[in-house]
């Protein structure tokens, strides 16, 4: 069974008491008896010294003196050549002279003799032929200053040396099994004032390996306890500040890698995800977690590059195609103290970097072919008017109208692009003002009559009810002009061009529909962009330049609305932008410039 540590420490005293005690008890009770049996011993020696001078001096009251001296004790005087004489009774049975119970030396006789004749005095224990019991014997030879003659035997019964021992035994005994209990108590109490505060100890360690940083512990009035809980405190406060800055600076790292534009992609050195933004998964389209291999969830030649890393130690970079997206990777090595233990790899995606750059080549030829077209003209025109080709009345009458609308065409060009360039720097400030756009359209759609049966196109307009928003009633009709003659310019004879206009939920939506080809899906996305034509020739044939739908998605935009294109599913196309409704449902007027984020129609200066 596990044992606490509160048991070990309290059985731990237990046995040291125990043990403690039975070497006292032993130590106490051996040492007592030879201390009271010398206390004897040196009592007979002082009463035989007395009943020797007593005997030696020439007083007349020596019987009851030496009664008085020998009380409680046996005095036997016997002469000397008496004591050793071959018939002396210590001559026969060695039982006369063996160890008493509690013996402390024995004599041979031989020896007992030598020291009597010496005049030495003997101390032995033994049992005396005269009294037959233990004794504790004394011997003193008379006279003590000349050669003895006779021998002062004094002596007492070991019994009652052994009975007074005895009974202090008891005593301690008695003494001890008084004393455990108390001595019990005093051990569990200091086993629990040792186990209390180790115990909190652990129970704060287990919370600190739980992630619970937050408990301290009470300061026990111990020296050794209480550095030690202070110790502990100092550890936990710097164990949870440590753990915060990291948790902080993971925190810190998990908001940078979500914020890149970026993918990134950590494998361990066998090729397994350790971690992957939200980007890289969005840029391979599947989940980057779990452990998974890297050679399972990413394209070959990806994986390529992240295992020539792995092996080499070096870092690589590539650029590849995956669905349709090109993308540069760079792979670098993880390492820590100079040991790789993976690598991690960045993703960048530069699909729309490459376009970008594809329409600024494109726009740069668009343009430079928009301004040759139109010079090359008139510089045909005026080289033959000089080469004499062609006489200047034939020039004026035949070519300048010619050359007149080349000219417009290229101020519609520029102004076009001054017009974009302005309002995508921001440079440009509109008066914003309540504008009706069923009103407008009704007036937009006068001024493209002409137009409409040029190219014989029926128009219907169904803006009835007033739709008012807030913005530059110039730039909104600039708008619609663009999208009705976009509608236009793709609409066969004989069909309608459709406007309608809804307001929901606070917002206006306007829409121009024809029944043209339509649009291809994959040019949908880039219909708003400078200089995109879907058919070129067609919309160069009809004086487009690819910049007016451009145009209608900045004006919107800088109005806080937006703009969109889809195709109609009986044939045709939808061109559509919403913007805000003037008004608040509760009547009150939203206007522009007191919620400049709500209303982010005007530039700066």
């Amino acid at each position: 069974m596990k044992q606490t540590l509160f048991g070990k420490f309290f059985l731990s005293s237990l046995l040291i008491l125990t043990v403690t005690y039975a070497v006292l008890f032993a130590s106490m009770s051996q040492l007592f008896g030879q201390f009271y049996l010398s206390l004897k011993e040196r009592e007979l020696k002082r009463r035989g010294e007395l009943i020797a001078s007593v005997l030696t001096s020439p007083t007349q009251e020596i019987p009851e003196t030496v009664k008085r001296l020998s009380e409680g004790i046996h005095v036997l005087l016997v002469p000397l050549n008496r004591l050793f004489a071959p018939d002396s009774p210590l001559r026969h049975g060695p039982q006369m002279m063996r160890p008493g119970a509690m013996f402390r030396r024995v004599f041979p006789l031989q020896e007992l003799e030598n020291r009597l004749r010496q005049g030495k005095a003997v101390t032995f224990q033994g049992v005396l032929p005269v009294l037959r019991q233990e004794m504790l014997v004394v011997a003193l030879p008379l006279p003590p200053d000349a050669p003895p003659q006779a021998v002062l035997f004094l002596s007492t019964p070991l019994a009652d040396i052994q009975m007074t021992v005895k009974t202090f035994r008891y005593l301690l005994l008695w003494s001890g099994l008084v004393a455990f209990p108390l001595a019990v108590i005093l051990a569990f109490l200091f086993s629990r004032s040792l186990s209390v505060p180790l115990k909190t100890m652990r129970t704060m360690a287990r919370a600190i390996a739980s992630g619970d940083y937050t408990k301290r512990l009470e300061i026990p009035p111990e020296e050794e306890l209480g550095q030690l809980a202070r110790d502990f405190n100092t550890l936990s406060q710097e164990l949870e500040r440590t753990i915060r800055t990291l948790e902080r600076e993971k925190r810190e790292i998990e908001n940078i890698l979500l914020a890149l534009k970026e993918g990134v992609v950590a494998l361990d050195l066998e090729g397994r995800i350790l971690s992957a933004n939200p980007k890289a998964q969005e840029v391979f389209e599947t989940p980057l977690f779990g452990k998974a291999r890297i050679d399972d969830v990413l394209p070959q030649n990806v994986a390529t590059l992240f295992q020539e890393t792995l092996k080499s130690g070096m870092a690589t970079q590539g650029e590849c195609v995956f669905r349709s997206k090109r993308l540069i990777i760079r792979v670098a090595p993880l390492e820590d103290e100079g040991m790789p233990y993976g690598a991690v790899g960045v993703i960048q995606d530069i699909t729309e970097l490459r376009r970008a750059e594809e329409l600024r080549r494109q726009f740069i030829a668009d343009v430079s072919h928009e301004l040759k077209t139109p010079l090359t003209a008139i510089q045909g025109f005026l080289e033959a008017v000089l080469d004499g080709v062609i006489s200047f009345e034939e020039f004026r009458e035949k070519y300048l109208p010619l050359l007149y609308e080349e000219t417009l065409r290229m101020s519609r060009l520029i102004r076009d692009l001054l017009d974009l360039s302005l309002m995508e720097s921001g440079k440009v400030q509109w008066e914003m003002e309540p504008v009706d756009l069923a009103a407008l359209t009704r007036e937009v759609v006068l001024k493209l009559t002409p137009l409409f049966r040029e190219k014989r196109v029926n128009v219907e307009n169904h803006l009835a009810l007033p739709l008012v928003v807030f913005g530059n009633r110039d730039r909104l009709a600039q708008v619609l002009t663009n999208l009705l003659h976009n509608a236009i310019l793709f609409s066969p004879e004989g069909s309608t061009v459709t406007i309608e206009g809804e307001e929901r939920e606070g917002m206006v939506t306007v829409s121009v529909l024809d029944e043209g080809p339509g649009i291809p899906e994959n040019d949908l996305p880039f219909i708003f962009e400078r200089f995109y034509r879907v058919e070129k020739s067609r919309s160069r044939k009809g004086g487009g330049v690819g910049l007016g739908l451009a145009i209608v998605r900045e004006i919107i935009e800088r109005h806080g609305g937006t703009v969109g294109a889809e195709n109609r599913p009986q044939g045709g196309s939808r061109f559509f932008f919403t913007l805000k409704h003037a008004f608040r449902e509760d009547g009150s007027a939203q206007q522009p410039g007191k919620d400049p984020e709500q209303w982010p129609l005007q530039g700066e200066q």
